[in-house]
């Protein structure tokens, strides 16, 4: 047989390999290793580049141009805030967010804060310090002089606007039924609050009215007022509150209380407020119809107390009970109970779905001109909605 030869180049022992499996391993193994070592440089260099140029981090600051206009809030875990700073009240800050809307943020979780307007500070041993806030150091500066953050108790914007030292609650519930039974129930209840960093007004309106075929079943108003001196972070004075109250169906035409007292702060967290206060007062009472040769309009001494409860069950639901007992002589009822609570459950920022329940008791109703003696208790629940302003 003939040999044939192919024409064209030799081929090396290098290209030679390649042409086999194990040709082609050992040379990837080869490039491997010299891409590692070609690499090692530039490595190098960069590692070296980096630790050169490292240096601690700019502490960012608000912008110099808006520090009249906006409030900075700074977290512990670096996340910022900016608004209109509200209040400090039950170790939790309010700032409202143009965006975000009102935000609660807990006291121990700020890091740094910084107003452009001049607030009134409360600090523990009940002085007031009127300044701009700022935060050097993690010391907090009020003014320029310096106080600790656990120091204070609460804060209060110090504008001449009296409109900035109130908010509003309103809660309205309605019902219409028609057909075999024509009935309109209607449930509102007010609530306006007027708070500085050492006083606390707050006054509220409950009404209820419903009307079945054309006649009235229920018809009660209670409009009430209180005023709270904060003596220290516990401890308060009431110096006034007062109520009003109407129900012809428990034969109250009007019913005014006054009194005044003190109270304690039992818990004061940004989750839970619970508070208590007690006092004596007067009352004076104007029945719809008596028996004969009873008097119409009675007055006694009377001593009131009361419970405030609030929980914030989750972020988006609440729940609020409010307890006052007002004990009097036996002509003035002897013992009237006002019992309120509400769930509420956020739709909105300010929009709530609430379902609210009120529970009146007077432990001796008076009797109208019939004999007839009113129930001693009244309930009512409400489906309703809940506005914050």
């Amino acid at each position: 047989m003939t040999d044939r030869v192919f024409a064209g180049p030799a081929l090396s022992a290098p290209m030679l390999l390649s042409w086999t499996p194990a040709g082609m391993t050992k040379k990837a193994a080869f490039m491997a290793a010299s891409f590692v070592v070609l690499g090692l440089p530039v490595c190098a260099y960069a590692e070296q580049t980096f630790d050169s140029a490292a240096k601690p981090p700019e502490v960012w600051q608000p912008p110099l141009f808006d520090v009249q206009q906006w409030d900075w809030i700074q977290l512990d875990t670096g996340e910022w805030v900016k608004g209109r700073l509200k209040v400090l009240h039950d170790e939790s800050i309010e700032i409202d967010s143009d965006h975000f809307d009102l935000i609660s943020i807990d006291w121990e979780d700020v890091a740094y804060i910084r107003t452009g307007r001049v607030m009134s500070v409360l600090l523990e041993g009940g002085d007031v310090i009127l300044g701009r806030l700022t935060t050097e150091n993690g010391k907090l500066l009020i003014g320029g002089e310096p106080a600790a953050f656990t120091d204070v108790v609460g804060i209060a914007t110090a504008s001449p606007r009296e409109f900035d030292l109130w908010s509003a609650d309103i809660a309205v519930g309605l019902n219409f039924r028609s057909g075999n039974v024509e009935q309109k129930d209607l449930n509102s209840k007010v609530v306006l609050k007027r708070r500085t960093v050492k006083n606390n007004t707050r006054m509220s309106y409950t009404g209820n009215y419903s009307e079945s075929s054309s006649e009235q079943i229920a018809n009660n108003h209670t409009a009430e007022m209180s005023h709270d001196y904060r003596v220290s972070n516990r401890w308060f004075f009431r110096p006034v509150q007062a109520q009003y109250y109407r129900d012809p169906f428990q034969n109250r035409a009007a019913e005014w209380t006054l009194g005044f007292g003190a109270g304690y702060q039992i818990f004061d967290t940004p989750k839970l407020d619970w508070s208590i206060a007690a006092g004596p007062g007067y009352q004076r009472t104007e029945y719809v119809d008596v028996a004969p040769g009873e008097d119409r309009t009675v007055s006694t001494p009377a001593f009131l107390i009361g419970s405030f409860y609030d929980h914030e069950i989750t972020d988006n639901i609440d729940f609020q009970a409010d307890y006052q007992v007002t004990l009097t002589e036996p002509k003035g009822g002897r013992a009237k109970h006002d019992f309120y609570m509400a769930l509420d459950v956020d739709l909105t920022s300010r929009l709530d779905l609430r379902l609210a329940g009120t529970w009146k008791r007077i432990e001796s109703p008076q009797p109208d001109s019939n004999g007839i003696t009113p129930e001693k208790d009244d309930f009512t629940a409400t489906l309703g909605l809940s506005l914050e302003i």
